[in-house]
Order: structure tokens, then C-alpha cells, then sequence
């Protein structure tokens, strides 16, 4: 719009310097040059002073891995290291001692690295407490806790998180099973009065991205739950999809060539090099900092 203006101004000024040539000594035409100059400058100053589109926000990827398998640590953590990308891993109960003795564990040790890299260790509980109809044992149901025993867990599971990560004090947190439901009642708020938990992950599927920020629950951020099998286009519809929506998406994995819910570490690889390829689009961070920038915009 502006380079037809300008353009137009240039025309129309020249059709009058033209037409008034044959008297250059003329009052009129000391009037046209002073014309001129007027719509030169107003041509000018719109041009200089016009305010540049500002560019759209990039998307928000969050690549968040549930139950700290051992997939996570010989297959998920290097590749994402390669890559140069953070993720947050939510963690319930690891192995604290190794069969040799003397020896750390190889959880231990490998999510002390992995913290130390930059990847965020967040809180899964102690034992992973679910419903009954999903298989689970009466002894780590959810059905027999307790609002108390359920955040005693949490209490605990971020102490043990601070010995393999001292540089937090609040920790961000997945429901087990994306249950929030312990004695028949949501427990989400009451886990956000215990001061532990910055912000909570939830579940959902393939259709679950955050679009708008100012209606998001920070204790109960919805989440993709990547189905068995899921394929490399799969994964890339969904990032499609959150580009498209300007918002946030968060990818719940599990196991990464091996255990359940796997997706294939090919499959994990080439989505990674997907994102990498696409840095103008995404902006791929762990969950507390995509929560910290949206929170604050």
C-alpha cells in the first residue's frame, strides 16, 4: 500500500511540474514546486515512519516423557542431547542402588547427567498410584489413598528429585495415568496450596493443544498421550496443528524403542530432526519454561 502511494504522489507531482514547464518563471509555477516538495515529503516520512508487521509468535513444543524408563535414558536422552533439545522427564520411584556393590545405579547416575544438561526432572509421585480399572493392584490404587497419603508422596518424591537435582525448590509435576481424581474429588488445588508444584501436566489426545492462554489451568495443562505405533507424519500433524493455533503442545512419550506406548527410536529421531529443521516455527522448551513464558506474556 505504501509503494502504490508513493508511486502515485511521484505521478501526480510530475503531471503538474510538466504541465507548468512552458512558464518556469510563473507564480503558478513556483506553487507545483512547492507542491512537490510537500507530497515528497509526506511520501517520505510515510515510508520511514510506517511500523514494520510484527512477526508471529512461534509455537510452544513441549517434549515431556512419563515414568523415567530406561528407554529414556539409553535412547530418548542422547538423541535429544544430539539434537541440542531440552525435556522435561517426570519421574516416579528409580533404582537407588546397582546390583554390583559399590556401584551407583545407572538411574542415578543418568539422571543426575541428564539434569546437569539441562533437562528438567519433575515429579511423577513415589509408586505411581492409579485406578483399578486400568489394572492397577489394590495396593497402589488410587482408590485406597488419600488425599494425605497422596501429597505425602508428592513431599517425598520432590525430596529425592532434589538429591539428584538441588536447583529447585519447586518442581513441576504429571498425574499418574493423568488421574486427578483421589477420594472422589480433584485434588489439584490442594496440590497447588503444599507450595511444591509450579504448574501440572494432565492428559488428552492428538486434539489437545493450548490455544488460549488466558483460560489454561496451570495445574492442569492438557497433553497428548502418544498412542502405541504412533508414526513420524503423526507426530508432525500435531505440531502442524499447534503452529497453525499459534499456541502450545505438549507430547506425553513413554517408552522410545522399548516398554509400553513405544514409539520407535527412528520414528523419535526423525521428529526431533523435524523440529530442528523448523526452528523459524517452534519453540521447543521444557514445561516450566513454556509455563514461565506464557504465565508472564
Amino acid at each position: 500500500m505504501d509503494k502504490q502511494y508513493t508511486l502515485l504522489t511521484r505521478v501526480v507531482t510530475f503531471k503538474f511540474i510538466r504541465n507548468f514547464t512552458a512558464s518556469p518563471g510563473s507564480v503558478q509555477m513556483k506553487q507545483v514546486i512547492f507542491l512537490s516538495c510537500v507530497i515528497f515529503s509526506v511520501s517520505a516520512f510515510s515510508q520511514t515512519n510506517s511500523s514494520p508487521k510484527k512477526s508471529a509468535a512461534k509455537a510452544i513444543i513441549c517434549l515431556t516423557y512419563d515414568d523415567g524408563l530406561a528407554s529414556h535414558l539409553s535412547v530418548a536422552v542422547p538423541q535429544l542431547d544430539s539434537a541440542g533439545l531440552k525435556a522435561t522427564f517426570f519421574l516416579n520411584s528409580i533404582a537407588g542402588s546397582s546390583d554390583v556393590i559399590g556401584q551407583a545405579s545407572v538411574a542415578v547416575v543418568g539422571w543426575q547427567r541428564a539434569a546437569q544438561k539441562g533437562h528438567e526432572l519433575g515429579n511423577h509421585t513415589l509408586f505411581h498410584p492409579c485406578p483399578e480399572k486400568l489394572g492397577w493392584e489394590k495396593q497402589v490404587a488410587i482408590e485406597q489413598y488419600t488425599l494425605k497419603r497422596i501429597l505425602e508422596e508428592v513431599t517425598l518424591s520432590n525430596a529425592l528429585l532434589s538429591l539428584l537435582d538441588n536447583k529447585k525448590t519447586k518442581r513441576t509435576f504429571a498425574y499418574p495415568c493423568n488421574n486427578v481424581i483421589v477420594e472422589g474429588k480433584d485434588y489439584s488445588a490442594e496440590l497447588k496450596k503444599t507450595g511444591l508444584i509450579s504448574y501440572a501436566r494432565g492428559g488428552g489426545d492428538r486434539t489437545s493443544m493450548v490455544a488460549d492462554y488466558k483460560a489454561l489451568n496451570p495445574m492442569q495443562v492438557p497433553s497428548w498421550l502418544v498412542e502405541e505405533g504412533t508414526t513420524l507424519n503423526e507426530l508432525i500433524a500435531f505440531a502442524e496443528k499447534v503452529k497453525q493455533a499459534g499456541g502450545m503442545g505438549i507430547y506425553q512419550f513413554h517408552g522410545i524403542g522399548g516398554e509400553f506406548f513405544q514409539i520407535s527410536k527412528e520414528t523419535h529421531k526423525l521428529f526431533l530432526q523435524y523440529l530442528n529443521a523448523n526452528k523459524e516455527h517452534y519453540q521447543v522448551a521444557t514445561f516450566s519454561e513454556a509455563m514461565n513464558s506464557i504465565t508472564t506474556r
